[in-house]
């Protein structure tokens, strides 16, 4: 028997050694917000919907791309240990993304390589879009938010004067907050929509990047209409009303509203394609 098997089995328990380690280390961290650690989750969701790569790496005795895998390791043990040191569960959680490409890409036959890459696609872009870039993002956008309902609102329907993130109507204020600006929402949008397009028809690598890049423009589109919705809750009901149930309510509403955005842009993308590249008449066989 070849040793490959046996190296196989070690490698993905030391892997699950160490992502327990990682979990336990920041669960019980109080400087974690809540969202970050849906990155564990969102991980061990795209590991299952490749469970069959991975179980082809402990079934079959042949390697698929060595070379590959080993560098797809190195660059995820970089981000682990980089990750450990800092500390950074967001550094951490790419490594594991990449490790887990790496031992795919090595120990999987060569036709598991597409499943690889997809592994490690979905770490970088899941993690950088789905966690950093909100981050990096969220003060700016909250600002623009803010002075764009402002104008919105003062040319339509009531004057609405912008402060920074905060409005200004009447006797009231309403503040356009991290929630209220999209960013807590980019990272459930970009996990759904890269586990969409992995379950979905097969998408041409053009298609899945307008989809990618639409994640942002949708969720902040979406919120728009929220914080507007707000300001108008306040003025016609009372800010009693707008800032209890409404305001819950009304940010699942535009979170279910982006996903059906999301949805109409795909299958708008894939009626484009069939336009791009007419059926050549081949059909499946009945069953």
């Amino acid at each position: 028997m070849s040793l490959k098997p046996q190296s196989s089995w070690l490698s993905w328990f030391l892997f699950v050694a160490v992502l327990l380690h990682s979990v336990v280390k920041y669960s019980f961290s109080p400087e974690i917000q809540g969202d970050l650690l849906l990155l564990y989750p969102t991980l061990l969701a795209v590991l299952w919907m490749e469970r069959n790569s991975i179980f082809e790496t402990f079934r079959s005795s042949a390697l698929g791309h060595p070379v590959l895998g080993f560098v797809l390791f190195i660059v995820g043990s970089f981000f682990a240990v980089a990750g450990g040191v800092a500390p950074s569960l967001v550094a951490e959680v790419l490594g594991l993304f990449f490790i887990a490409a790496g031992f795919v890409a090595s120990f999987a036959p060569s036709n598991y390589l597409r499943s690889s890459l997809f592994i490690a696609f979905a770490g970088i872009v899941i993690v950088i879009l789905g966690s950093i870039g909100p981050s990096l993002l969220s003060s700016e956008l909250a600002v623009t938010l803010a002075a764009l309902s402002a104008k919105v609102l003062s040319a339509t329907i009531l004057p609405v004067v912008a402060n920074g993130v905060t409005l200004y109507f009447g006797q009231y204020s309403a503040t356009v907050t991290k929630d209220c600006s999209g960013m807590n929402s980019i990272f459930s949008l970009t996990a759904l929509s890269i586990l969409y397009l992995r379950e979905g028809v097969n998408r041409k690598p053009w298609h899945i990047a307008l989809m990618v890049a639409s994640i942002i423009p949708v969720a902040v589109l979406t919120n728009f209409m929220r914080v507007m919705l707000v300001v108008l809750a306040t003025w016609y009901v009372g800010d009693w009303f707008a800032q209890s149930i409404f305001h819950e309510t009304i940010g699942v509403v535009a979170f279910v509203l982006a996903l059906l955005l999301l949805t109409f842009i795909d299958r708008l993308l894939l009626f484009a394609n069939s336009l791009v590249k007419p059926n050549d008449g081949s059909t499946h066989a009945p069953d």
